[in-house]
């Protein structure tokens, strides 16, 4: 079976326009050759697609904050949940494996877990906006989180400072499955762990707060 190897990544329409800072893709990848690429080489299987988003030091500071926020708080209240972080795939179908920036899933579909991805949907997909392509997760990606009945999305755009959520609507019939709210400050919760919240005022403080002095207000 043929790999794809960094060598062969290609360049998209945006890089050959000029813009080094868009997305890598590698078209037309099959899901064993994704899943057969070498650990920490992070590239997401968005709809057949290898995609790869260059990040900066913004996103990567929102991504450690929020995934240690949310795993010291089920380690305090002894919650059975995992909180895992980018680069652990969310298999939804044979061609869509995205990589949620952090993603929760609840104790009771624990067992959906693998050494290698989730099978299905977690009950929390937090996705952090990059500065090379801030709208890559509403225009790529929330439609098939929508589709695939994600219960609850938060899309955080610390440039806009502005964040989207997503709540299923229980019982819907229809395509309008979810709600949407958009919060640039206020306190945040989730359904995925009860008794969590957030400042959403947090999110855009520079230097971020210190994690465990947010914890211990939570827990208060």
């Amino acid at each position: 079976m043929k790999t794809t190897s960094c060598a062969e990544v290609r360049l998209d329409a945006a890089h050959l326009a000029g813009n080094p800072d868009a997305p890598f893709v590698i078209p037309g990848v099959s899901e064993d050759d994704y899943y057969a690429l070498e650990h920490g080489i992070h590239y997401q299987y968005l709809g057949g697609d290898l995609v790869k988003e260059p990040v900066g030091l913004l996103h990567d500071g929102l991504n450690v904050f929020l995934g240690a926020l949310l795993r010291e708080y089920v380690c305090a209240r002894g919650a059975g949940a995992l909180v895992t972080s980018a680069g652990f795939p969310m298999r939804l179908d044979p061609k869509w494996s995205p990589e949620p920036d952090v993603m929760v899933i609840c104790e009771e579909r624990r067992h959906l877990v693998s050494r290698r991805r989730l099978e299905g949907p977690a009950d929390l997909v937090i996705e952090i906006a990059s500065y090379s392509h801030p709208r890559i997760d509403l225009t790529l990606k929330l439609p098939r989180y929508r589709e695939a009945r994600v219960p609850e999305i938060w899309i955080i755009d610390p440039y806009a400072k502005l964040v989207q959520v997503e709540l299923l609507r229980a019982g819907a019939r229809s395509g309008a499955w979810h709600e949407t709210r958009h919060l640039g400050a206020g306190r945040l919760t989730t359904a995925a762990l009860p008794g969590f919240w957030l400042e959403v005022d947090w999110l855009w403080q520079e230097p971020l707060p210190s994690v465990l002095g947010c914890l211990h207000q939570i827990l208060a």
